[in-house]
């Protein structure tokens, strides 16, 4: 491809990245991930490289989220309101409720791979001495993403000890933050989310990014590490951290004890209830289809069981499984009339609107008789977001339930696409920052860092400067 036609291709990418109506020409997509798979990464220019491994990533996102998508759900895409009470985490969740084609599916997932591993080599820049120059760092952080779509831990753990060997900016130790887990580093993370806690609403804009994109809640993973105390724990074998993917067979739960908080009454009230329901004994959940497990790395991903089903997301370490995932929901009030416009009055002030929030939590240990059985508790709470100015009264109690629990899990799919490659032996792990205790050193004179080209990535959805 000739530098005219090169820098042409720049420009449509660039086009169709920022111009919404040109973003919703197939055709054009298609035509241009075309020319992009013709590329030859050695000939092409740093920032075109750049640019079309990013659109590459947002292709695929696209192709994942538009497979099996009933019409109902394509039609709320055109509602910015319900889109944003709804969230793409309850949207994709819908969509495994579908029948998919699964053939489709795997199909998707080797096209992925294959483009997300030419995506790799056109990061990979020949090194000329400018280690901070605003293309290498993109794409140090870029390549943090790639690894994790091609699910190859021996990749990220590369790209994450390159990343943390520099001084890194604000938006670079958010990254950072994200990918620690994956790999089991615990000490990593708790150094990075210490800093990250400084930051004005640091930990509040990654929670508010799991509300809008299909990416874990990181904070809910950083409490948890913080209760166990994995700081503690040696950072694991890079050659261990394996992803899978498991079948649930069956979940089964025996209630144990409700916490209503102040409202005493109101737990005596429900415990009666549920006592003459019957409701004590262990029960089969009948609704497992759409249940799934999912290890990655050192990071467990699941799909709850609830009648609102989320994400769960937490530390699998030794035989321990400790997810929580967290939603939250606008209550309608009983009085819905229409408005002059015809439009509930609420959907037209969300502000107005009272939230409910629900948490679900699964912390579970393998059975030692039984190493496809994991045991323990699941704990659903529920409570309102009132306004600060609004009293708390019995109805806005909240509601904790405690079940004892058993899930029993399927035969898993391995996906370990890791390199077993002399760059990322046993001798070179012992010595990566990682384990080095000059880590903060590292991380501490970021402001004096020069600004990176700006780029969104879809698996954090940060800005990087």
């Amino acid at each position: 491809m000739s530098k005219a036609q090169q820098e042409q291709l720049l420009k449509d990418i660039t086009l169709m990245m920022t111009d919404t109506e040109a973003a919703s020409d197939d055709n054009k997509i298609e035509e241009l991930m075309t020319k992009i798979r013709q590329l030859n990464p050695k000939k092409a220019a740093e920032q075109l490289r750049l640019a079309a491994c990013h659109f590459m990533t947002m292709y695929h996102t696209r192709k994942a989220m538009s497979m099996g998508m009933p019409d109902q759900m394509q039609q709320q895409q055109a509602d910015p309101y319900l889109m944003g009470i709804q969230g793409p985490q309850q949207q994709a969740l819908q969509m495994q409720e579908q029948n998919i084609n699964l053939e489709k599916v795997e199909a998707f997932k080797d096209a992925q791979r294959t483009d997300m591993e030419m995506g790799w080599n056109f990061l990979d820049f020949e090194d000329d001495g400018n280690k901070q120059s605003q293309a290498v760092r993109t794409a140090r952080v870029l390549k943090i993403e790639l690894a994790q779509r091609l699910e190859d831990s021996q990749r990220l753990k590369s790209a994450f000890d390159d990343l943390m060997k520099n001084q890194l900016s604000e938006e670079e130790t958010l990254v950072a933050f994200t990918a620690a887990p994956f790999l089991g580093d615990w000490k990593a993370m708790m150094k990075l989310g210490k800093k990250i806690e400084k930051y004005p609403g640091g930990l509040e804009q990654l929670h508010m990014m799991s509300l809008q994109l299909p990416i874990p809640d990181f904070t809910l993973v950083y409490a948890l590490a913080k209760e166990h105390n994995l700081s503690k724990n040696k950072t694991q074998n890079v050659n261990s951290l394996v992803w899978d993917l498991y079948n649930v067979d069956k979940i089964r739960v025996k209630f144990k004890d409700v916490d209503c908080g102040e409202f005493e009454e109101k737990r005596k009230e429900l415990l009666e209830e549920i006592h003459k329901q019957g409701d004590v004994n262990w029960e089969d959940v009948p609704t497992i289809t759409n249940v799934h497990i999912k290890r990655m790395g050192a990071l467990c991903q699941a799909v709850s069981f609830g009648e609102m089903p989320m994400m769960l997301n937490g530390p699998w370490f030794g035989d321990i499984i400790h997810v929580r995932g967290r939603a939250e929901m606008p209550m309608m009030p009983e009085d819905q009339n229409m408005g002059p416009s015809g439009m509930n009055p609420y959907m037209q002030n969300p502000e107005n609107l009272t939230f409910l929030v629900q948490e679900e939590e699964w912390f579970l240990h393998q059975s030692p008789e039984n190493p496809n059985l994991f045991e323990g508790t699941y704990t659903l709470k529920q409570k309102p977001m009132l306004p600060d100015n609004q009293e708390q009264k019995p109805e806005h109690a909240p509601v904790n339930m405690t079940f004892d629990c058993q899930i029993f899990i399927g035969k898993s799919k391995t996906i370990n696409n890791n390199n077993n490659n002399n760059d990322n032996d046993d001798n070179k792990e012992n010595k990566s920052s990682n384990n080095n205790e000059d880590d903060d050193d590292v991380m501490e004179n970021e402001d004096n860092n020069e600004k990176v080209t700006s780029v969104v990535t879809e698996f954090d959805g940060l800005t990087l400067d």
